[in-house]
């Protein structure tokens, strides 16, 4: 069983992985690069000689070492996302099948798609509500603060879900949407600065990225639960 469970996570985590990217390359890739030319031309800025109070003038370094590492465009970022697209979907798909495996109903592959919704909804739309997927150069609240809401929001959001799903009884289902709200109701944390991306372009980005996301959780749902059950048939057969 457990190498069954394995085998399963890494094939719907593979093929999973191989379709977000191409997509991710037409929709949200394009997106990226453009801000990045914001965060360039603000550097640029940034870098220009200024004039101090005691009339000596600083020019900032050149020095390749001072900047914060990137992917090149082209084959370099889209390895990389492929890379980082792999790592997740092989984590969730093995979550999503370990769900199925204790769920005492069919694992057909609508039930997997069921439960790819079902981790849409806890790991990004919940998040998303307070802490929409950001562009590069644009403001963000504290670190820690940030991880700090968003574990607790899938944590509750995870939960809750349960609850209004599973729990037999009104007051579970109650309190399960009690706990959906609650992360909103404390607020997510959010910084007050300025960016130079237009609001349009950040808009359109959080909201593809998403979509995208809600794809992803359908594919490994989709993927996991029918690798899971070819897998059961090969035995069987064998």
């Amino acid at each position: 069983m457990t190498f069954r469970i394995f085998s399963a996570a890494i094939a719907a985590g593979f093929l999973a992985a191989i379709l977000i990217t191409q997509i991710q390359a037409l929709v949200t890739t394009p997106m990226i690069i453009k801000a990045e030319t914001f965060e360039t031309s603000s550097e640029g800025h940034d870098h220009a000689t200024h004039d101090h109070n005691n009339g000596e003038e600083q020019v900032a370094s050149d020095d390749p070492e001072s900047e914060e590492w990137g992917p090149q465009d082209g084959l370099e970022r889209h390895a990389y996302s492929f890379l980082a697209n792999l790592v997740v979907g092989i984590g969730f798909s093995l979550l999503l099948i370990v769900g199925l495996t204790f769920e005492k109903k069919p694992h057909g592959t609508g039930r997997g798609i069921l439960w790819g919704l079902a981790g849409f909804t806890v790991f990004t739309l919940a998040p998303n509500l307070g802490l929409p997927p950001e562009l590069p150069t644009m403001p963000a609240a504290d670190l820690t603060a940030r991880q700090i809401w968003w574990s607790a929001t899938v944590v509750l959001s995870a939960t809750g879900l349960g609850l209004v799903i599973y729990g037999k009884l009104p007051l579970f289902k109650v309190l399960g949407f009690v706990l959906l709200t609650l992360p909103h109701v404390w607020g997510a944390p959010h910084s007050s600065g300025e960016s130079d991306i237009p609001p349009e372009l950040a808009a359109h980005f959080a909201a593809s990225t998403i979509v995208l996301s809600a794809l992803f959780w359908v594919m490994l749902g989709y993927f996991s639960s029918f690798a899971f059950n070819w897998l059961g048939e090969k035995q069987l057969k064998t």
